[in-house]
C-alpha cells in the first residue's frame, strides 16, 4: 500500500508541475492539495490500522478518507459539496494504482470530443490536449475542480448532462460549446458553418478588426514549443506571454545559456515571423523549482518572487536569460517582459543589466530588444504614468492584479466573486493603465484569464486595449467576436461601466446594450 500511496502522490505532483508550465499555477494547487491528503498523519494512521485489521488496502484508504468527504458533502455551500469529489478522486487513484489500472482514459486516434460519466480533476489535468479537444460528462458541476481545470487549460467542457452516455455513440458528429454549456448532436451543415469558427474548430489567421475598422491583436499564452505550434496553427498574431519557467521545470540543474537559446529559437521559429514575448523567470517561494531552492516564507504571494528574486538574490539567472534572449532577438522577433514589477527603480535595474548584456554581445543601438513589464501589482498600475517612459509596452496580468487589488486569494472559492473580471474597481484600474500608456504611445495587452472572458471582451475593447493573449483554442472564437463589435459603441459602454457599483450591474449593462456573449 505504501508504494501505491507514493506512486499516486508522485503522479499528482508531476501533473501539478505540468499545470504550472501551462500557466495554471493557481489550479495546480488543486492537485497539490490532493497530494497533501496522502501525507496527512490522521489518514495514514487510520489506513494502516485498517490494513492491520485485515481490510483490503483499497478499502482501507477509502475508509480513512471518507470522513473528510462526508464533512464536505454535508456542507450547505455547493462549492464545498463539490470538493468532496476531490477526496473521492484520491481514493480512486490509490485503488487504480493498487490494481494496476490506467489512470487516464486512452487518447482517441484523432482529435475528438470525449464523453464520459465523469472525469476526476487528476484525469482532466493529464488529458492529451492534441487528441481531446473538449469533453462532456454526465456528472459534475460548474463549481467542481474538473470544470475549473478545463477552463484553465482552455479546454471546452460541458458537465452534468443527464443521459449523455446513452445519447452519444462512438464516431458520432457533435458540436460542443463550453461557453453556452451545450452539446449539439448530429448538427446540420449550416450549424457547423455557423459555429465552427467561434468555437475554435477552425484556424483563423486573418486579423481581428471591428466593424468600424479598429484592429485588436489576438496572441496566445504559451509554455513551450508545443504550445507555440498550437498558437501558430490556431492563427494567433504572436505569443503574448511565453512562460520561461518551462525551461527550468522537471530538472535538477539550471539550463545553460545555450540550452535557452536553442529552445527560444524553436519557439520563435514555430510562429513563422510573428512576434514572441518572453517573460523572464517568474518563480519564488510559492512556485518552487528543484534546481532553485528558496527559503520558505510565511506569505509567499507577497514575498521574493518574479523580478524581485532576480534583483535581490540571483542576478546571474536574469543575466543568462537576457543574454539568451538577446542572441535570439538578433535574428528573430523576440521581446522581453519583466514580471512582478512594483517600482520604477526595479525596471531601471533590469534595463541596466539588459543594456550591459547587449553591449557585451555587440548589439547595435538601433537593434536593441523591445522591453515590457507585467502590470500585476497595484503599485505598478497606479504608477503607470511613471513606468511608461521606461518601457515599450505593458501587459496586464489580471489574475494577480485582481488578487492583490481586492486582497483576495484567487484560489479560495469563497472569494470567487472578488475575482470577477467585471468588478468596476478592476476596470477602473485597467482604464488608468491604458490611458497612461497611450499618452506615451505605448501599447497595452492583457495576458490573464480576463483576455478569454467573453463578457469582458467588449469592455476591454472599449477601454482601448491593443492586444489580448489567450489560450490557442480561443483564438478563432475571440477573433470572430471582435469582428462583430463596434469599437465606438464599446467605448461608450466601457465609460458607463466605470460608473457602476458591481460586476452584476456591468453584466446587466452589457445585456441591455446587446453586448452579452451568445
Amino acid at each position: 500500500m505504501r508504494q501505491a500511496l507514493e506512486q499516486v502522490k508522485g503522479a499528482l505532483l508531476g501533473a501539478s508541475q505540468g499545470l504550472q508550465r501551462a500557466g495554471a499555477a493557481a489550479e495546480a494547487g488543486i492537485l497539490e492539495a490532493q497530494a497533501l491528503m496522502l501525507e496527512d498523519p490522521a489518514v495514514l494512521e487510520a489506513a494502516f490500522a485498517l490494513l492491520g485489521q485485515g481490510v483490503p488496502a483499497d478499502r482501507a484508504v477509502a475508509q480513512s478518507l471518507e470522513p473528510f468527504a462526508e464533512m464536505l458533502r454535508a456542507s450547505d455551500d455547493p462549492v464545498f459539496r463539490a470538493r468532496a469529489a476531490d477526496v473521492d478522486d484520491v481514493a480512486a487513484q490509490v485503488a487504480r494504482a493498487l490494481h494496476g489500472v490506467d489512470e487516464v482514459p486512452a487518447a482517441p486516434d484523432q482529435p475528438s470530443i470525449l464523453v464520459a460519466d465523469d472525469l476526476a480533476p487528476s484525469q482532466t489535468a493529464r488529458l492529451d490536449r492534441d487528441r481531446v479537444v473538449g469533453f462532456a460528462t454526465e456528472q459534475g458541476s460548474a463549481t467542481a475542480h474538473t470544470a475549473i481545470l478545463a477552463r484553465a487549460l482552455g479546454l471546452p467542457a460541458v458537465v452534468g448532462i443527464s443521459g449523455v452516455l446513452q445519447a452519444v455513440s462512438e464516431g458520432q458528429l457533435v458540436l460542443l460549446d463550453g461557453d453556452q454549456g451545450t452539446l449539439l448532436l448530429d448538427p446540420s451543415s449550416d450549424a457547423i458553418v455557423e459555429v465552427a469558427p467561434p468555437l475554435g474548430l477552425a484556424a483563423d489567421p486573418e486579423p481581428a478588426v471591428t466593424r468600424d475598422g479598429r484592429r485588436l491583436e489576438i496572441a496566445c499564452n504559451a509554455a513551450g514549443v508545443d504550445d507555440a505550434r498550437r498558437a501558430a496553427a490556431a492563427g494567433a498574431d504572436g505569443i503574448g506571454l511565453l512562460r520561461s519557467e518551462f525551461l527550468f521545470m522537471d530538472r535538477d540543474t539550471l539550463p545553460s545559456e545555450m540550452e535557452q537559446v536553442t529552445m527560444l529559437d524553436q519557439v520563435v521559429a514555430a510562429l513563422g515571423g510573428r512576434p514572441v514575448i518572453l517573460r523572464t523567470l517568474d518563480v519564488g517561494a510559492d512556485k518552487p523549482l528543484p534546481a532553485l531552492p528558496q527559503p520558505s516564507e510565511a506569505n509567499p504571494a507577497l514575498g521574493v518572487r518574479g523580478l524581485r528574486l532576480h534583483l535581490m538574490r540571483r542576478p546571474d539567472l536574469l543575466r543568462a536569460q537576457l543574454s539568451a534572449a538577446v542572441r535570439v532577438a538578433a535574428r528573430r522577433p523576440l521581446r522581453v517582459m519583466f514580471p512582478m514589477v512594483s517600482t520604477v527603480d526595479e525596471v531601471r535595474q533590469a534595463k541596466a543589466m539588459l543594456e550591459e548584456v547587449q553591449r557585451s554581445i555587440g548589439v547595435p543601438e538601433q537593434a536593441r530588444i523591445e522591453v515590457g513589464i507585467m502590470i500585476e501589482v497595484p503599485a505598478a498600475a497606479v504608477a503607470a504614468d511613471l513606468l511608461a517612459p521606461e518601457v515599450d509596452f505593458f501587459s496586464l496580468g489580471t489574475n494577480d492584479l485582481a488578487q492583490y487589488l481586492f486582497a483576495a486569494d484567487r484560489t479560495n472559492p469563497e472569494l470567487a466573486q472578488l475575482a470577477d473580471s467585471l468588478q468596476p474597481a478592476l476596470l477602473r484600474l485597467i482604464g488608468q493603465v491604458v490611458n497612461a500608456a497611450h499618452r506615451r504611445r505605448r501599447w497595452v495587452g492583457v495576458c490573464g484569464e480576463m483576455a478569454s472572458d467573453p463578457w469582458a471582451l467588449p469592455i476591454l475593447l472599449g477601454l482601448g486595449l491593443d492586444e489580448l493573449s489567450v489560450h490557442p483554442p480561443a483564438v478563432a472564437r475571440i477573433k470572430a467576436r471582435v469582428r462583430g463589435l463596434d469599437a465606438a459603441v464599446c467605448s461608450r459602454v466601457a465609460r458607463a461601466a466605470l460608473k457602476l457599483e458591481s460586476a452584476t450591474a456591468v453584466r446587466r449593462l452589457l445585456e441591455r446594450r446587446g453586448l452579452s456573449p451568445g
